[in-house]
């Protein structure tokens, strides 16, 4: 969405509409509105026509839950990757890098229906294609985030 000046108004989409009701069924479901106020912001969320239509929707809620049509957007601090935030102590889920268990997954996957066929057939050229995919799409990935995971921990993270 196009960033516009703060304060003024402007008509909704229907994707900052559904966004709305995305956040609001967010704080509904993190128990923050019973289930008759959901139902009323909902409705006042499909009836908006501007952006300052939605601001009473979220003014008593958490700024993390206002949509985009209703926040300010706040400048991002810089981070650098898999550094732990000061104030929590967590990595942010983006930061974490590959998903090792689903890489073992796609791993033990491919050995089975590509890698099995090919050792048993006992051809060389497909042997060879079989381990040099494996190695590009599995292997090398592992390594990597097997090597990050070490430089987090002699770090400190």
């Amino acid at each position: 969405m196009a960033e516009l000046e703060p304060g003024r108004s402007y008509r909704l989409s229907d994707t900052e509409r559904d966004e709305a009701l995305g956040k609001l069924r967010t704080a509904f479901e993190e128990g923050r509105l019973d289930t008759e106020e959901h139902d009323q912001r909902s409705d006042a969320a499909l009836r908006a026509v501007n952006s300052a239509d939605l601001v009473p929707l979220f003014d008593d809620l958490p700024t993390r839950l206002a949509p985009s049509a209703v926040a300010v957007p706040e400048p991002a601090a810089p981070t650098s990757p898999a550094v732990p935030d000061e104030t929590t102590d967590e990595v942010s889920e983006k930061d974490k890098g590959v998903n090792v268990g689903g890489l073992l997954g796609w791993g033990g996957f491919l050995l089975l229906v590509w890698g099995t066929p090919s050792f048993v057939s006992g051809n060389v050229y497909a042997i060879t294609v079989f381990l040099g995919f494996f190695c590009l799409m599995v292997i090398g990935p592992l390594v990597g985030q097997l090597v990050a995971q070490r430089r987090r921990r002699e770090l400190g993270g």
